[in-house]
Formats: C-alpha cells, structure tokens, sequence
C-alpha cells in the first residue's frame, strides 16, 4: 500500500480536468477493494447523511502521496479527504502538501497525542499484517514465524509476499532474527541476502490487497504474508489459518489535500470518523482496529472481537519509527532503486 511509480502520478496529471467545481460533493479517495467497502458503510454514508451532504469516491489512495502531489502541483485537486500509510503523511506533511487540519472541530480524545500532528493525524483505524496459510496444510505442528516461512523444507510449498521493499524488507529482517524493535534503520544489504534465500520460491511478488484475496481463492499460492483487512475475510470464510505471532499493527492516516475545495466539511468527516461512537461500529464492517483508545478503555466491543485482532508491543512505537525512517529523504527512491535491481537477478 504504498507508492507506486513516479510515472504513475506524472500520467495522472495529464488526465487531471482543470479545477473541480464550487458546488461538487466532497470526495474520499481509499484503498478500494473491501477496504473502501468497508470505509464507504462505516463512516462515509452514514456521516454524509448526518451531515446532509453527498460524496463521491475514489481509490487513487493507491498512488500514494503521488496522486496527491500530482493534484496539488497541477492546482487541480479532486480529493478532499485522503487515508494514507503513515509514511506517507509524514513525507507529504514535509513537503507541504496538505491543509493544517483544524482541531477546534477535531476532537483528539483516546487519540495518541503523537498521532495529531499539525497536516495528518492517525485514522481512521489500524490494520494488522501478518503470514497465513491454506486451510489445514500445517495442522500437525504449523509455522509460527517468518523464520519458518523461510524454511522451505519443514514448510514446502507456493509462496507469495509484496513486490515492495517497504514491509518485505521488514519480513525478511524479522526472518533473519532482528528483533522488532530494532528493524531500523533497516540493512538492506543484509535483508536482501536474506531474501535472495527464498526468491526461488516466490510463485507471485503481489502489488494489492485484492490480490492477495483472488491467489488464495484461485488456489495459487501456499503461503504468503498479507494485510489483515484482506487476509482475514479469507480466516472467515475458512480458506486460510494464520500467525499473529509477528503481526505488525500500525494506523491509517487522514489528510486533506492542499488546495482541497471541502476542506471546511472534510475537517467536519475527520472529527465524526475518529469520535467513539462511530468508532464502535468499525467491526461490523471489516477486522481493522479503532484507532480511538476509548474505543477499548470503555469496553465497548465485546471481548471475543477483541480478542480476534491483531495486536503488537509498543505498536504506536513501531509504527512512528517505521514512518520516520520510510519518509527521511532519499530512503524510499534508494530502497526501490536496490529493490528494482533485486527483482532483476
């Protein structure tokens, strides 16, 4: 879930329309999938109602700070409200690319504080990752660990993980026996050594989450790690077991584009989607974890739902590491410069 391709974005410029106008219902721009499934049910058609106004979607969210930069440059921006990675607003925030969020009608309560910045703030939940399985393949003694997706022997099979270095190069350094609290700064060198281990037994190198959902159901795959929202509608339906031994959890993030012509009513959707009460409703709709803590310190869910998601120590930590180090200038276009190389071998 991260960007993609600088081409990507340079392509969306050339199809951007001149200006949206005045009067235009506000729109999100998600993930798609069941993720925007999910977003669309939760929070979009019931807070539009409430407030009385209409919407549209997108699902350049895809394109990463990309799309956005391409909207905010160009002086056409479409979007009015963005969820990003974390990384992601951190880097855009840098570079200017998003309103001040306004915080008299934001309300951070059972929000971490280091979570409310001044252009981002987390939400308008988390989503765990995490390695799954087909149904039944490992029942005797199953793998727990990444170091047992890396043992081809004991674990045989088709195996599947993200064609990006942000997450992969993470998994392969847990793998290698780097604890998770010291995943960063990341050693490329030796996180691809690790990889270059097991490349042979990569049957798919995925770029989305539906993927991740179609190689299951298709059958085409033994192993893999994924994303939770996408993973877990498979662990419902029975297709899959999992490990959320070494789960990574982290937040979502809401922006709103420079330039964007809702602003004031998309300041409004953000302090609707991040209050308890609409927070509550988030696992009627999809596995992700509120990202309001009140959410959980006032019980409530009731306690067989929590005890179903992904949880991480010190996950706000992680997650805040993972963003600096994924937005500190040079780091990404150096990781995919190294990744692209890698895939070439």
């Amino acid at each position: 879930m991260k960007l993609k391709s600088i081409v990507v974005a340079c392509s969306l410029l050339a199809v951007l329309p001149t200006i949206a106008s005045a009067d235009e219902p506000i729109t999100f721009a998600s993930w798609g999938g069941t993720i925007q499934d999910a977003m669309r049910k939760a929070f979009w058609e019931p807070i539009s109602q409430k407030l009385g106004v209409s919407f549209k979607e997108d699902t350049g969210a895809s394109l990463g700070i990309a799309g956005i930069r391409a909207q905010v440059q160009s002086g056409a921006v479409l979007w009015d409200l963005v969820d990003l990675a974390v990384p992601d607003c951190a880097a855009g925030a840098a570079e200017g690319l998003f309103e001040p969020l306004d915080y008299a009608v934001i309300n951070t309560d059972g929000i971490d504080p280091r979570f409310a910045n001044k252009y981002w703030i987390a939400g308008p939940w988390s989503t765990g990752s995490y390695m799954a399985w087909r149904k039944g393949l490992f029942a005797g003694d199953p793998p727990r660990t990444y170091a047992d997706f890396w043992n081809v022997k004991k674990y045989p099979g088709r195996r599947a993980l993200y064609d990006a270095p942000q997450e992969t190069l993470e998994v392969a350094q847990l793998a290698d026996g780097v604890a998770i609290d010291k995943l960063y700064p990341i050693d490329m060198d030796k996180a691809l050594a690790k990889l270059r281990e097991i490349k042979s037994y990569i049957t798919i190198w995925y770029t989305g989450g539906q993927q991740q959902i179609d190689l299951v159901r298709k059958g085409e795959v033994d192993l893999l790690y994924g994303w939770s929202p996408r993973l877990d509608i498979l662990y419902k339906e029975g297709l899959i077991d999992r490990s959320l031994d070494q789960a990574f959890l982290a937040p979502q993030c809401l922006v709103v584009p420079k330039g964007a012509k809702n602003k004031a009513l998309a300041m409004k959707f953000i302090a609707a989607m991040l209050t308890p009460e609409v927070q509550k409703t988030i696992p009627n709709f999809t596995t992700a974890v509120p990202i309001n803590q009140k959410v959980f310190s006032e019980n409530m869910l009731a306690p067989e739902r929590v005890k179903d998601m992904p949880t991480m120590p010190d996950a706000a930590g992680f997650a805040l590491k993972n963003a600096q180090y994924w937005s500190t200038p040079g780091i990404l276009s150096k990781a995919q410069e190294t990744w692209d190389a890698f895939k070439q071998e």
